[in-house]
């Protein structure tokens, strides 16, 4: 008997040991209770099960944790009295124990041997591990008899380990039922994203996040798919790896495909054109009328998986079998794959999956029906969400059939849904030069949709929607077409600022995406129309919306989705303008790295700005994240960016400019709401911050007077909340106690029924101050008042904080070695005038000492 058979496998040194398997392994073999003897474990070839017992058998010799007994099955113990003698030779060379005294096999039959066995076990004083590797060998009946006596009653030192492919008929419907079998699968086995990082360092091999993504996509963590991959970057430095690789395919067909059945292989190569397949389409495509117990047959043996969970099963090879079987296919009858796909095309929109029957139409020739089938169903898949799938399939499309107006303005509409403008204009000028024209009212109007949809990229919304209601879009009869005209129409309209025309077009267009399960567009309708809800000042009503919203995304698999970037930013929105600091920085840096790589400007500043105004108070650098954020606004200059953000983003950006002692900045953004085209109360609003800042209390109070007479209307409803508060600020600075308690009244009252706390927050130390004196004053109002105030720090910058121009003139002077005489002559003031501003300075800085300034103005920036 060759040793190798009861040795436990050489590991070679570049393995990765994985610590989690040994963790299961320990849980089931030692640390289940006495009733689970039995561990499993069963994946298909290539797996890595051999490697991961071997490598655990062997950490648990040599640190004497247990004695290991190991098996290797091979055909041959399909004898009982061959399977049984080595098993016996096994044992003996791991623990002690009379093994040469047992009996003999006799006759071909074990039994006997069997329960010497057993006795022998029951004496020894030690937990032995018996470990079966390839059980899946073992067919014959009298063989998986002698096994079943043994798995039945076993001693009580022993732990048997089992591991197959696929399992033999033994007693594990019984064991199971009984609670005395420990499991490990397939799922168990699967590398994760950071075990092949590992495992590809190893190696020597360095990926990047998408090459790594890329792995993981073609391999689905199967053990030897990498292993075949890592060859192949060693080859060749790059991760072309198929089932048609020569070293894959001579694998997959000594290990899987040569072990079927004539009948079986037939089978794998019919069904193998497809992604995943029914047993309904498995008949069609193979004519094989027991196709249903040939599934059955390779979903036992994990050759097919499937999610037990669907309706009607949908049945999948894995990606480097199915490369495998189509290359086999096409070399034993070129033809044939062409056929495949065609039957697969026309069985697939026969029964209601356009879109897969799209991708067969496409790979077997028939460009006639997939221009077809784009036409008809292409902009469906896309308000469905599928923009990605159909987009990858029209890229392989060929020429003639990408040249018709029809295809062409789908994949134009998929490729602006995923920010890719290069590719939509690309194929808006095959539109220009086709000999086909625009000759319909359903092309025109799909035209002028389009359009739109760019604009909003790229900007001339204005110009777009006219040349829109210039044309029947909205109205043409064809329900997909009109669902994408009326929602691009409505969030171009809350861009330009036409909150109510917004808000129709958007509800018409929630209803009808919901009535026919237009997910993707219904998930964008519900978040659009929370901005608009936003807008109103009803943050309890967008938090409904956007938490409607979000349900729907984590429903349909969206969670991590570009769909669901906006409404995260809106949702951290919501969670900043009620203080949860927290979950408004999680939710900011989530949006931001779902953003694709170009997407609605509006969209973009909104997420920028939130990441900026969670970020400001405790990052390390203020000044760059001011900077940064100033860097994405001036990019979108010529863009349409919807007036709402501008107005609501204004605020905080002016005072984060003036915190960092920016004040041409601050300005700046003071330009920009005036570039808003009409007359705001947000105009006066950031006026008289500037003038408040700069120590004045008259000229800010005379600016805000409209706002707060409500002769001035703002774009935003949060604006007057915040022009109450300043004004409650001002008065208070001029003691004016009555007008101050008025003013943070009036502030409360339009504040408290959607539970707003930020603009509180913001309006600095004077306004907490004065929640705080007129505690008990407040009325009705007394229980919001409290809840603000103790959500409040103690100490926060007031709205006119930040260094007036002579303060940041004085500071820049600070690190010198200059004594205060000598800084008043070589700025040309007085003694007193400086030690004024440096108690200002000291104020501003929350500071005491000369030292603590200029540490403090270096971390925010201002040095």
């Amino acid at each position: 008997m060759p040793a190798a058979r009861i040795s436990i496998p050489d590991i070679p040194p570049t393995t990765l040991i994985r610590d989690r398997l040994h963790v299961l392994l320990d849980a089931a073999v030692f640390d289940s209770d006495a009733t689970s003897p039995v561990t499993v474990v069963c994946a298909p070839a290539g797996a890595g099960k051999t490697t991961m017992l071997a490598a655990w058998a062997r950490q648990h010799v040599e640190r004497r944790k247990a004695r290991v007994a190991w098996v290797s099955v091979d055909c041959e113990d399909n004898d009982p009295a061959v399977l049984w003698s080595v098993v016996r030779k096994a044992l003996r060379e791991s623990c002690s124990g009379r093994w040469d005294d047992l009996p003999l096999p006799r006759g071909g039959g074990a039994t006997g041997l069997v329960n010497a066995i057993v006795a022998e076990l029951e004496q020894v004083p030690e937990p032995v591990v018996l470990i079966i590797d390839g059980v899946h060998e073992i067919q014959s009946n009298a063989a998986i008899r002698t096994l079943n006596l043994l798995l039945r009653d076993l001693p009580a030192p022993l732990r048997v380990v089992l591991a197959a492919r696929f399992l033999p008929p033994f007693v594990f419907p019984r064991l199971r039922l009984e609670n005395r079998v420990r499991e490990i699968g397939p799922d168990e086995l699967t590398f994760t994203p950071e075990e092949a990082r590992l495992l590809c360092a190893k190696e020597g091999i360095t990926l990047t996040p998408v090459g790594l993504t890329a792995l993981m996509e073609r391999t689905e963590g199967w053990a030897a798919g990498l292993r075949f991959a890592l060859l192949s970057i060693s080859d060749s430095a790059s991760l072309q790896i198929t089932g048609d690789d020569r070293v894959v395919a001579d694998y997959l067909l000594r290990e899987v495909f040569a072990r079927q059945p004539e009948e079986t292989q037939q089978f794998m190569l019919a069904t193998g054109v497809c992604t995943v397949f029914t047993a309904e389409l498995a008949v069609e495509l193979s004519g094989l009328e027991n196709a249903g117990q040939i599934i059955d047959l390779l979903e036992r043996t994990s050759i097919l998986t499937s999610a037990a969970d669907e309706a009607p099963r949908k049945f999948r090879y894995h990606p480097l079998l199915r490369g495998y079987l189509r290359a086999e296919l096409g070399r034993r009858r070129f033809w044939a794959l062409g056929r495949q796909h065609r039957i697969a095309a026309a069985w697939l929109v026969a029964n209601g999956d356009p879109l897969r029957s799209l991708e067969h139409s496409v790979n077997a020739g028939d460009h006639e029906l997939a221009a077809r089938l784009v036409a008809k169903f292409g902009l469906e898949h896309i308000l469905k969400g599928q923009s990605v799938r159909l987009w990858r399939i029209l890229q392989n499309a060929p020429e003639q059939m990408l040249n018709r107006p029809s295809v062409a303005l789908v994949a134009t509409a998929a490729a602006l849904d995923l920010g890719d403008v290069a590719a939509a204009d690309r194929w808006l000028r095959r539109i220009g030069k086709s000999v086909y024209p625009l000759r319909t009212h359903r092309l025109k109007a799909l035209h002028a949709t389009v359009q739109l949809r760019r604009s909003r990229l790229c900007g001339g919304i204005d110009t777009a929607l006219t040349e829109l209601r210039a044309t029947h879009a909205g109205h043409t009869g064809d329900f997909d077409l009109d669902l994408f005209a009326t929602f691009n129409r409505g969030v171009a309209e809350a861009w330009l600022g036409r909150h109510r025309t917004a808000e129709t077009a958007l509800r018409r267009a929630l209803n009808m995406a919901i009535s026919e399960q237009r997910d993707a567009v219904a998930l964008e309708c519900h978040t659009h129309l929370a901005a608009v809800t936003a807008v109103h000042g009803d943050l309890s009503g967008m938090d409904r919306q956007l938490s409607t919203a979000l349900a729907f995304a984590n429903s349909r698999g969206w969670a991590e989705s570009f769909l669901g970037a906006y409404a995260y930013t809106l949702f951290g929105v919501v969670a900043y303008e009620r203080l949860d600091d927290d979950k408004a920085h999680h939710l900011a840096a989530l949006a931001a790295d779902l953003l694709p790589v170009r997407t609605d400007a509006t969209i973009e500043l909104c997420a920028h700005t939130l990441r900026a105004v969670t970020a400001f108070d405790t990052d390390t650098d203020p000044h760059e994240v001011v900077a940064t954020l100033r860097r994405h606004w001036q990019s979108m200059a010529g863009q349409d960016i919807s007036p709402a953000l501008v107005a609501y983003a204004a605020p905080a950006r002016q005072r984060m400019a003036l915190r960092v002692g920016e004040l041409a900045w601050a300005v700046e953004v003071l330009d920009e709401v005036e570039r808003i085209g009409i007359r705001c109360g947000e105009q006066d609003l950031l006026r008289a911050v500037h003038q408040a800042h700069k120590g004045k209390l008259g000229s800010p109070r005379r600016i805000l007077a409209p706002v707060l007479a409500g002769r001035t209307r703002t774009v935003v409803a949060s604006t007057v909340i915040e022009a109450w508060l300043l004004e409650a600020h001002l008065a208070d600075r001029a003691e004016d106690n009555q007008r101050a308690h008025e003013a943070l009244c009036q502030a409360l009252t339009l504040a408290a029924p959607h539970d707003v706390r930020r603009p509180f927050r913001d309006a600095g130390h004077s306004v907490r101050a004065l929640l705080a004196r007129g505690a008990g004053r407040f009325g009705r109002l007394e229980t919001f008042a409290t809840t603000v105030r103790e959500a409040l720090p103690v100490r926060v910058p007031d709205l006119a904080d930040g260094l007036t121009e002579r303060e940041q003139a004085l500071l820049a002077e600070l690190p010198s070695m200059r004594t205060v005489e000598e800084i008043a002559r070589n700025l040309f003031v007085s003694v007193n005038t400086i030690k004024t501003h440096l108690r200002g300075i000291y104020r501003k800085l929350g500071v005491r000492h000369r030292r603590d300034a200029i540490s403090v103005a270096r971390e925010r920036g201002l040095l």
